[in-house]
């Protein structure tokens, strides 16, 4: 999958979370759009079926999840160790 595709179905499951609607683009801060904890749980479940991946414990930290940039990093990261 490419970049542009990876990044449209993150932003696509991001949407699918949030509590309100707003425009998310690549360097959006997560955080700040009132995503609270069982919706950043939702989301790494989401993430995890769409690109049939497992994102270790260690890796779901806030750091990993403060933008679609930041998330796209950690999909392709989780995408290379998978082989």
């Amino acid at each position: 999958m490419d970049q542009t595709a990876m990044e449209a179905v993150i932003i696509e499951h991001v949407k699918q979370i949030l509590p309100q609607q707003i425009e998310i683009e690549l360097t959006t801060k997560l955080l700040e759009t009132g995503i609270d904890s069982m919706s950043f749980i939702r989301l790494v479940v989401l993430l995890e079926e769409a690109f049939n991946i497992v994102i270790e414990d260690e890796e779901i930290l806030l750091e990993n999840f403060t933008s679609v940039e930041t998330i796209r990093n950690l999909i392709r990261k989780c995408l290379d160790s998978k082989g």
